[in-house]
């Protein structure tokens, strides 16, 4: 089958529609490595052979020269935690065991006991700000 503009057009478009299906950064430059040869094709007739090592260049192309650069405009500047300790920086909890540095307690936030560590020593029922959640344990520091 001799590949024509209008084939690569269409391979190209797939290829992209591909890419936001399965967002991970490779369709994308396929899709437009065969948009880029089906331009060439139209303007320029050369033979099966060559679309293929112009296709082949052109990924390769676009991967080392793009994939960097459009990855960080998907990412943004704002980092995405996916742990759960972001909702609990900056609340309020009250100490129900001492904490002192080097010997947990337990604080209670929203009805739930936690495991607690701080840098000074807290009494009990005092009141507490959650600096971070580390695995079950909260970083706590006095009000």
């Amino acid at each position: 089958m001799q590949m024509t503009p209008v084939y690569w057009l269409i391979f190209g478009i797939g290829l992209l529609i591909l890419e936001v299906m399965t967002p991970a950064l490779i369709s994308l430059f396929f899709g437009l490595s065969a948009l880029t040869v089906a331009l060439i094709a139209w303007l320029f007739p050369v033979s099966q052979v060559v679309q293929w090592l112009l296709f082949a260049v052109f990924s390769v192309g676009y991967i080392l020269l793009l994939r960097k650069a459009i990855k960080q405009v998907f990412k943004g500047d704002k980092e995405v935690s996916d742990r759960v300790s972001d909702e609990f920086a900056g609340r309020r909890a009250v100490v129900v065991e001492p904490v002192a540095p080097n010997k947990p307690g337990r604080v209670e936030l929203n009805g739930c006991t936690w495991m607690a560590e701080a840098e000074a020593a807290l009494s009990k029922g005092q009141s507490v700000r959650v600096l971070k959640k580390d695995n079950l344990t909260l970083k706590v520091e006095a009000v």
